[in-house]
């Protein structure tokens, strides 16, 4: 079996935060005191968020991406929505309605994996490479019939391999699937739960036959309590997923669903930086302890 590289990309990972550059703090804020009106100003925070996106793609296409394609391999690109897309629509769900339509928010979530898939595959293509971005649906995730919340059933990454065979990157949409509905006749999209972008890049490795997945995101791997918050954190160079699962509380940085999808079909999973190319990880091994099999 070909080595195909499923990569996931969090959410602040593609977003571009203004974390990541920090000298740009006092020129946004410049540049919005100069304004005359509250628009003005979130127009101008605005344009300067999707440059920093723009740039912020650019730059894990460039790091990340492309040296696979130069070792010759066709990475899977599995990414999230864009910062905190998620928690954005969840609120504007919540002000129209205090019980919103589970079809409709399904929707209105799935539109932020959208944005950051289109971009991508995109920004792929602007450098001279083949990309196509794929919807849940698209890329052949089942589920059960539930629009929110809804658990993967089988995937069907048929369509994913013959892209990749034909040397076509496909992005695909984390947190999303589809589902028949027997009463109308017809097909709905579903969303899975929080997190529901590590689930789809383990379920898409064990499509592909892939004995292993790698999630980047916003630190450099995973650690014995969060270092964002913690000066003294240490870091696992590599540690068996039945201890992580032990954690309390449980690492914020991968989706507990996703680790016990992985215990289940043997696919162990890397946590890397996404901004430090080149940084060592965290491999979570994802096989018994006493398993014999390397």
């Amino acid at each position: 079996m070909p080595t195909i590289p499923v990569m996931k990309f969090g959410g602040t990972t593609v977003q571009g935060e203004m974390t990541l550059n920090p000298e740009r703090h006092a020129e946004l804020l410049a540049e919005c005191r100069i304004e005359d009106s509250v628009e003005a100003m979130y127009q101008t925070a605005a344009r300067c968020r999707i440059k920093t996106r723009a740039a912020r793609l650019m730059d894990i296409i460039q790091d990340y991406v492309i040296p696979q394609i130069n070792e010759g391999r066709t990475p899977v690109i599995v990414a999230s929505a864009f910062g905190w897309a998620t928690d954005k629509w969840k609120a504007l769900a919540n002000d129209i309605s205090d019980q919103p339509d589970q079809r409709e928010y399904a929707r209105l979530q799935m539109t932020g994996e959208l944005r950051a898939t289109a971009s991508m595959a995109m920004t792929l293509r602007e450098k001279g490479y083949a990309a196509k971005s794929l919807t849940g649906r698209e890329a052949g995730f089942i589920t059960t019939p539930q629009y929110v919340d809804a658990v993967i059933e089988t995937v069907d990454a048929s369509y994913v391999q013959e892209l990749v065979d034909a040397g076509v990157v496909p992005v695909v949409a984390g947190f999303q699937g589809y589902f028949h509905d027997e009463r109308t006749g017809r097909d709905e999209v579903s969303i899975l739960g929080r997190g529901g972008s590590n689930l789809t890049a383990v379920a898409l490795a064990k499509a592909l036959g892939q004995r292993e997945c790698c999630m980047y995101s916003d630190v450099d791997g995973l650690y014995d309590k969060d270092p964002n918050k913690h000066a003294d954190a240490k870091k696992f160079d590599e540690i068996y997923a039945e201890d992580l699962l032990k954690m309390d509380p449980f690492p914020q940085v991968i989706q507990r669903q996703a680790v016990l999808f992985s215990v289940e079909h043997s696919i162990d999973i890397w946590i890397k930086s996404g901004s430090q190319p080149g940084t060592p990880g965290t491999l979570v091994i994802c096989r018994p302890k006493d398993c014999l099999y390397v």
